[in-house]
Formats: structure tokens, C-alpha cells, sequence
């Protein structure tokens, strides 16, 4: 072919190459990339996880894009082509917190979250802040009737903003009172929003918590039924103190509290702003005047849905306990988050949340069935549950978060689409069977430790409460350092169906006490070495319960004759 044919053809191929190139870009149309860019700030939160959710009928759905926090606490959360309201949720990450001008870590289950009426496809939205003010916005939004739609979304940024005398929570600057001067210039919005923040440190250093991130969880509790009282509906919201100890919030915790904090912030050596006590009177005398109602003149309703349980491994007290929803099988988004209490109570509001829900307990201290002594549970030791769908609004009474129940959770998630209904009831009903106990979610385990408690007991009960106290048994046995520990272990070995000491075709590893290193879990540690650890334990001096090994025949028979298959 010469060169003038060639010539001829060159436009016609060049043409055929750009009709490719479209096609391959999707008909014609370039991709679209939409963007979140904003700031996280409690003090500004470096190295954070900041999550974007879509949102679905007012309630949060999949997450559609994530970023990580630089050391300013500015993030750029790509979303693609979505379009609607979008919920951020940021965790982890460190902080310097005001009231103490101490680096801090973001504690397990406590987040920071903002909501946002609906973004176009491929928007840039850019200026948005991510504070506790935001977070208890967010929180109001979803339980209002309907959840976070546009307009209440709107309706409880705009609360928060009247309750904090902040013009736009999302995107007016806090100003930092820890960087010298800052109060010059600064408007009187920017001097609201961020001596508001440092008062919720000060409070909390006040009330000897050890994370100020707690205050942040225990405030968002408090706002959830949109009066801060320190109450959640009828339930008392708890806070994370000194050492992990858990303490009610003060009814004036987030009203007069706040104000004389923000007061006493203002007069101490950590406020480098400038800004002085006359330039804030106006906040703290509408605080301290306040009776705690944010939602002023909102007509819609506040949804009060809530999750009311026990942790139950021995009383297990001060744990944090998370809610999250469940997403395509998968665990989701964190809802929200409380404190169990000396009983190991706890109360979350999950507003109009519906669906199938996922509880996670850590953190928390309880007293040693076979041992009698205090431990903490291993730093990455949980305990969960998994529940099926729950109905928008609905109170759950007599949750119990559990051995059993963890391990339950565990198979539902590794089983074939993952934590759906089926598999959720399945995988409850299965555990609930392999060790006689009728529903692990609502019965209630006997204590052990707690003198004559056989007598009122039934007999799933007996066999609850028994089944826990063997792994202590079996812990203490195997020489591992924290009965905790074995709880996570023998939830490794029911991920796969089958209590055979392996996950999969994984042995799974157990921290010994002192020097002694690790140990492998034993094949039989669920079946007859779970029965041998029952009668030593039902013999010790430590079961005061009154159960004999007459009246747990039944399981340790049924333990000492199993293959591991839970079904």
C-alpha cells in the first residue's frame, strides 16, 4: 500500500480509536469521581479512618468510599458517581486534647460522624468539619421519624448549631484554643464552635475520664433523644472513667456542666486563643440557662429504638459495647456505642435503624469463674452477638453478649452470604444446640460465682452458665494467661463449623501466662476437654452455685460424645 493510501485511511483509523476509547469509558461519558474533602477536629485528629456511607430510605447503607487523616486531620474521601445524603464516620487517629495538652488515642468504639444532605453525582464537596458538635448532629438526624432524610438532616445541623450559637456546624472552622492568638480574627462563630469542643474536654477531664474521645460517645447518647439530660429515652447514659471504670452522666453533663467547664477551660494555662470569659458569656449563660432541648421547634418525632443487654462472661463491667448495622452480610457502619455498668448493663440507641445488627463488646473487666480474680479482657479480645432484623424503632429487651453468642456470630459471618437472617438464626440455633441451651441470645446464663444460684435456675440456664465458667476452667487448665483469651480462640474454631481446635486448616494459638509464650489450642478443647474442665470446675470450691455434675450430666455427655460439629 503506498504512502498515499496510507495517508487516506489515517483519519478513518484515528476516529475508529476515539469511538474505542469512549466505549471503553462507558458509552461516551468520562467517569465520574465525586469528592468529600474536609477536617476532622478534636483537636485536629491525625492518621484517622474517615468512612463515607451512603444512604438509603434515612438509613446508612454501604460504604462508598474511605481516606486516611493527615496530621492536620484533612481528609479527600472519593465516592464516585453516588448520589443522595451521605453519612462520614471517622475513627482511630490521635489528637492533642485541649484541656490537657496531652496526645491522645481516639478509644475502641468511639467515633466522630457528620451527616450531609444529598451531594449530586461526581459533586467536589469540599470545607466540611467533622466534630463531636457534627457527631451529635448525625445522631439526631437518625433517630428523627424517617432517619437521616434531607430535611432532617438539615433540621438537626441547624439545631445543633442554634443549641451551640454556631451559624453552619459542617463547615464554619473551629478555632483552635491551643495555638497561640487564635482568637484574633477569628469570627464569633469560629470562637463558639471551638471552645465548645474544649469544654467537652474539660468536662471530661473533670469527671476523670480517660479518654476525652469518650465524652464525645457518651454526648452523642445524650443527643439522641434530642434533650441532653444525660439520658437516652429512659435509660441513663454511661461514661468511660479513670482506669476503664464506668460512671452515670450528670443530668447537667451537657447544660450548666458544659458551661462551667467551657468557664473554667477558658481561665487556664491551655487557652493560648486570646479569648477571654467576657467574649464567651453570651454561650455559657444560654448553656447554663438551657433545659437541654435541642429540637426546639422540629415536629417530627424522635425514633427511640434500643438495644438493652448484659455482657456476661462473670459480670463483665466497664466493657464498651458497639452496635453496628450489617450490611450485605458484612458488618457495617458503627451506630452507636455505650458502657456497661457495674452489673454489666447496657443501653445503645440505634433510632430507626432496621435491619440485622452486630453487638461487639472489649475493654471490660470481670472476675475469673474458675480463678475467682479480677482480669481484663485481652486488648484484642471480643465478645459479639448477632441479631436478625430488627424493626425501625424497636426496643430490644434481655440481649446477652456471651461466649455463645460470639461464637455464633463468628459462623454466621463465615457462612455462605454471610450475616442474613437465615444464616443469623442458623448459626444461633447450631451453638445454641451443642451446648443445650434453648436461645443464647435471650437466656439468661446462671453465675457460678453467685452462692445457691442453681436453685432458681433452669436448666438452660444451668447449662449457660456452666458451658462459660468450663472455659475459664479450661483456660486456667491450659495455663493461659487470660480466660479471654480462650474466648477468642474458641471462636476461631467455630468460624468453620466444626470445634476441632483448627480454623480452616489453621491451628489457632493461645497466649500462656508469664514467660511461657504461646500454646496451641488443643483438638479437643471444645469437645471432651471442654467436659473434663465442666467436672473440674462444678468440684472446685469455686462453683458456688450449687449445681452438681448430676445435674450437667446431659451436656457433658453430649460434650464428651461430639465430633465438634456445630448444626
Amino acid at each position: 500500500m503506498n504512502k498515499k493510501h496510507l495517508l487516506a485511511l489515517l483519519p478513518r483509523a484515528l476516529a475508529l480509536t476515539a469511538v474505542l476509547t469512549l466505549a471503553a469509558c462507558g458509552g461516551g461519558s468520562p467517569p465520574l469521581d465525586g469528592v468529600i474533602g474536609g477536617t476532622g477536629i478534636k483537636g485536629p485528629v491525625n492518621n484517622a479512618t474517615v468512612s463515607a456511607y451512603a444512604i438509603n430510605s434515612g438509613t446508612m447503607g454501604a460504604r462508598i468510599g474511605f481516606a486516611t487523616s493527615d496530621a492536620s486531620g484533612n481528609f479527600n474521601v472519593s465516592i464516585g458517581a453516588y448520589s443522595g445524603p451521605v453519612m462520614l464516620q471517622m475513627s482511630g487517629g490521635t489528637y492533642t486534647d485541649e484541656a490537657t495538652g496531652t496526645m491522645m488515642s481516639m478509644a475502641a468504639g468511639d467515633v466522630m460522624t457528620a451527616v450531609l444532605p444529598s451531594v449530586a453525582a461526581g459533586a467536589i464537596v469540599n470545607g466540611v468539619h467533622l466534630t463531636p458538635v457534627t457527631s451529635m448532629a448525625q445522631t439526631i438526624a437518625q433517630h428523627l421519624s424517617g432517619g437521616m432524610t434531607d430535611a432532617n438532616i438539615a433540621a438537626a445541623n441547624a439545631a445543633l448549631g442554634t443549641y451551640f450559637m454556631v451559624g453552619d456546624i459542617l463547615h464554619v472552622q473551629p478555632m483552635n484554643p491551643l495555638v497561640a492568638g487564635a482568637g484574633n480574627g477569628a469570627t464569633q462563630d469560629a470562637m463558639n464552635y471551638g471552645m465548645t469542643l474544649a469544654a467537652m474536654s474539660q468536662y471530661a477531664t473533670s469527671q476523670g475520664m480517660s479518654y476525652s474521645s469518650a465524652m464525645v460517645t457518651a454526648l452523642m447518647n445524650d443527643a439522641s433523644d434530642g434533650v441532653m439530660d444525660g439520658m437516652m429515652g429512659s435509660g441513663g447514659v454511661m461514661m468511660g472513667g479513670m482506669g476503664g471504670g464506668g460512671m452515670s452522666m450528670p443530668a447537667s453533663a451537657g447544660t450548666a456542666g458544659l458551661a462551667n467547664a467551657m468557664a473554667n477551660f477558658v481561665a487556664s494555662a491551655h487557652n493560648q486563643s486570646g479569648v477571654s470569659a467576657a467574649t464567651m458569656q453570651a454561650l455559657m449563660n444560654h448553656l447554663s440557662g438551657s433545659d437541654g432541648n435541642m429540637l426546639g421547634a422540629i415536629a417530627s418525632p424522635v425514633v427511640k429504638g434500643t438495644i438493652n443487654g448484659t455482657v456476661f462472661d462473670g459480670v463483665v463491667k466497664s466493657a464498651t459495647v458497639t452496635a453496628f448495622a450489617v450490611d450485605n452480610g458484612a458488618q457495617g457502619a458503627q451506630i452507636a456505642s455505650a458502657q456497661t455498668d457495674a452489673q454489666g448493663n447496657f443501653t445503645i440507641p440505634i433510632g430507626s435503624y432496621a435491619g440485622p445488627l452486630m453487638v461487639q463488646a472489649s475493654h471490660g473487666t470481670y472476675v475469673d469463674a474458675a480463678t475467682g480474680t479480677t482480669m481484663m479482657m485481652g486488648a484484642s479480645d471480643v465478645m459479639t452477638a448477632v441479631m436478625p432484623t430488627v424493626t425501625s424503632g424497636a426496643t430490644m429487651n434481655g440481649v446477652w453478649v456471651t461466649p455463645l453468642t460470639a461464637m455464633a456470630q463468628v459462623r454466621a459471618q463465615a457462612m455462605s452470604g454471610g450475616m442474613n437472617d437465615a444464616n443469623i438464626t442458623a448459626a444461633n440455633t447450631a451453638v445454641g444446640n451443642y451446648f443445650m441451651v434453648s436461645d443464647p441470645l435471650h437466656v439468661e446464663p446462671m453465675n457460678t460465682l453467685m452462692t445457691g444460684s442453681a436453685t432458681t435456675a433452669t436448666t438452660a440456664m444451668k447449662n449457660y452458665g456452666v458451658a462459660l465458667a468450663a472455659m475459664s476452667q479450661y483456660a486456667m487448665n491450659s495455663n493461659v494467661a487470660v480466660s479471654s483469651n480462650f474466648v477468642t480462640a474458641m471462636m476461631g474454631d467455630a468460624e468453620d463449623g466444626f470445634l476441632d481446635g483448627r480454623m480452616g486448616g489453621s491451628s489457632i494459638s493461645m497466649q500462656m501466662g508469664g514467660m511461657m509464650g504461646m500454646t496451641t489450642m488443643m483438638s479437643d478443647a471444645g469437645t471432651s476437654g471442654l467436659a473434663t474442665a465442666m467436672a473440674d470446675l462444678l468440684g472446685s470450691s469455686m462453683n458456688m452455685s450449687g449445681a452438681t455434675v448430676t445435674d450437667m450430666a446431659a451436656l457433658m455427655q453430649q460434650l464428651g460424645d461430639s465430633n465438634g460439629m456445630l448444626q
